[in-house]
């Protein structure tokens, strides 16, 4: 076998024990890891001081693997199968404009992952924050809701009225302010850098998006959780995807993106190979 074919097998071999990991831990991180309350009965809705819902605690999003897609999909060679998020459109399809789906099919090949900005440690946006495999915290201090995340990224949400920044400041996580309308928390986000994908596939969104969250308790221990997402320059309409967070007796553990973690390497040998064999075709 020589050197390149040796190197192919290799990368490939640790993208599919990879993949195998995680399809493994994808339920236990996003909603078994801690002492979740599965299948236990309802408990009443807790409330703070002034009457509103108190969400305070720990998170885990039953996504059906949306962070491998937002639609509905079997399993294949190297991405998990997922259960479908999208509730609107009713038919589970993002409604892409044709450059948009074009770019979202081009990212799954195995030699885009190296442009997923969550590879080098940038965080992962709204809305996929809410549902990548790992739990997160969510702190209410008056006037605020505080998410964290345990991928190092955090959301401070307040909910005292004030405007968005300017369009001109762009951010990751974009800028969130939120208000309550009866029992579900809406928290509206704008000035987005456009520079997020919405899960490993490469689900498009552009910096044009506004995104609308509810968030409204079920129970003690459950809260719904939709997002809409406006975004005129990726999408022809509006839509909505749809999960369940469950409440975890559990903490968000200290996680180092890089620290021992040679993927990012494996991901950037897997591009640079494709790009060379591009380089390497004969010109039409």
């Amino acid at each position: 076998m020589n050197t390149t074919k040796r190197r192919n097998a290799t990368i490939v071999g640790f993208m599919i024990a990879a993949t195998s990991v995680v399809s493994f831990l994808m339920p236990v991180a996003a909603g078994q890891r801690g002492r979740g309350g599965a299948g236990a009965p309802p408990t009443p809705i807790r409330r703070t001081a002034d009457g509103k819902p108190d969400l305070t605690g720990f998170y885990g999003a039953e996504s059906g693997g949306a962070n491998y897609g937002l639609e509905k999909h079997p399993s294949d060679f190297l991405t998990p199968g997922t259960q479908g998020v999208v509730v609107d459109p009713p038919d589970g399809k993002l409604p892409y404009q044709p450059w948009a789906r074009a770019e979202r099919i081009n990212r799954e090949l195995p030699e885009r992952g190296y442009d997923d900005p969550t590879a080098h440690c940038f965080v992962a946006g709204v809305p996929r924050s809410m549902y990548t495999p790992s739990p997160y915290q969510i702190l209410q201090p008056p006037g605020y809701i505080v998410m964290l995340f345990e991928r190092m990224a955090w959301r401070n949400i307040p909910l005292d009225g004030r405007a968005h920044l300017p369009e001109t400041t762009r951010l990751w996580q974009g800028d969130s302010v939120g208000h309550w309308e009866g029992d579900t928390l809406v928290i509206d986000t704008t000035n987005l850098n456009g520079k997020t994908w919405l899960n490993e596939v490469g689900d498009v969104m552009s910096y044009d998006a506004h995104i609308v969250e509810r968030l409204t308790p079920k129970d003690g221990n459950n809260v719904t959780y939709q997002a809409t997402v406006t975004d005129k320059i990726a999408y022809t309409a509006p839509w909505t995807i749809q999960m369940n967070l469950r409440r975890q007796q559990d903490e968000i553990l200290e996680v180092a993106c890089h620290e021992d973690n040679g993927d990012l390497q494996h991901l950037k040998d897997v591009r640079d190979e494709a790009r060379a064999k591009k380089n390497a075709a004969p010109k039409p």
